[in-house]
């Protein structure tokens, strides 16, 4: 079979359209298809790569804040008492008359650890007064933090507040050492 010069152009004409269209239909399609997609998912994951790394940052933070806060739980005096330490306070800032009631409760918090909570309940005094035994219990050497504090006007002296003021210490359970 014979193939004239114009048959034969037209053959390579065909089979050259033949390969730009399989070029196209399999390779270069797919791939633009691919590039949009990508196009699409890449803020999605910027997003979640910030999410994480914000994520890990915290987790970072948090975990050494609470290293930290085991190393001053642990190295806390042995022989050290909320209580105590709340009424020599009490002493010191001239508050004994002033203490109508003051309770201790311990409240586990796992098995190496456990809280003491102290609530002082303070009547006929000033604000300075309160004040001044707030900053005396939050700036000791001690570990202890002032959790809830309610103060309304004394009913009897308007000049005058009561207050109600919940005290936190954490320590180390008896025989236990602090993990890091």
């Amino acid at each position: 079979m014979q193939l004239t010069p114009r048959e034969k152009l037209l053959a390579l004409a065909l089979a050259v359209f033949v390969a730009v269209w399989s070029l196209f239909a399999f390779a270069v399609n797919p791939a633009v298809d691919r590039i949009e997609t990508l196009g699409r998912l890449i803020p999605e994951k910027q997003d979640e790569l910030r999410k994480l790394s914000d994520g890990s940052k915290e987790y970072v933070f948090l975990r050494d804040t609470l290293d930290l806060l085991r190393t001053k739980v642990a190295s806390q005096q042995n022989g050290f008492e909320l209580l105590p330490f709340l009424e020599t306070l009490v002493r010191e800032s001239g508050l004994e008359k002033k203490v109508a009631a003051m309770k201790q409760q311990i409240v586990p918090l796992d098995p190496q650890y456990y809280e003491t909570i102290v609530e002082v309940r303070l009547q006929n005094l000033t604000l300075s007064q309160l004040l001044d035994f707030l900053c005396k219990a939050e700036s000791s050497e001690v570990l202890v933090k002032t959790k809830t504090l309610h103060v309304t006007r004394n009913l009897t002296n308007p000049n005058h507040l009561d207050s109600t003021v919940e005290i936190h210490s954490a320590k180390l359970a008896s025989g236990q050492v602090a993990r890091m």
